[in-house]
């Protein structure tokens, strides 16, 4: 059995990894490429989120799904944020991990990146987020909507 510190310890490393996937983070990976004055991508990077956040809306607003640590709500606002399915943590995490792999276009990158990106999208199950088929589902609606946004763009 291990002791009450390794076990908030491992919690706390499982939460560092999936702020990662979080939408403070992808802003910031905007402001950094509007700072870069590379404007081609943070457009990638901004109807990449709209797309995102507009599918699991949608599909939220149709197919209701609990967190398996349920979240109460009152209103419909409250009941997007509650449902599980699919994931926007790994939605982004999917999109982010393709579009750097573009960017970059550098092999060994893609590999710590996928590495990273199933590492985001453990923790999500980890914490008890999300299962199995929500972070699947996110992922492939990130990736989707990476090359999605790449051929409207």
């Amino acid at each position: 059995m291990q002791s009450e510190f390794a076990e908030r310890q491992k919690r706390d490393f499982f939460r560092d990894i999936s702020a990662l996937g979080s939408l403070i983070f992808y802003v910031l990976l905007m402001m950094l490429f509007f700072a870069l004055n590379d404007y081609a991508s943070l457009g990638t990077l901004f109807v990449g989120v709209i797309l995102m956040y507009l599918f699991t809306i949608i599909i939220r607003l149709v197919y209701f799904k609990n967190r398996p640590d349920k979240f109460a709500y009152r209103n419909v606002i409250e009941k997007i944020d509650a449902a599980s399915f699919p994931s926007l943590h790994a939605a982004r995490t999917g999109f982010l991990s393709v579009f750097f792999a573009y960017y970059f276009n550098n092999i060994s990158i893609s590999v710590i990146l996928a590495v990273l990106a199933l590492g985001i999208l453990f923790s999500r199950v980890y914490l008890r987020k999300h299962d199995f088929m929500d972070v699947l589902a996110g992922a492939v609606l990130g990736v989707l909507a990476y090359f999605g946004v790449h051929w409207l763009l």
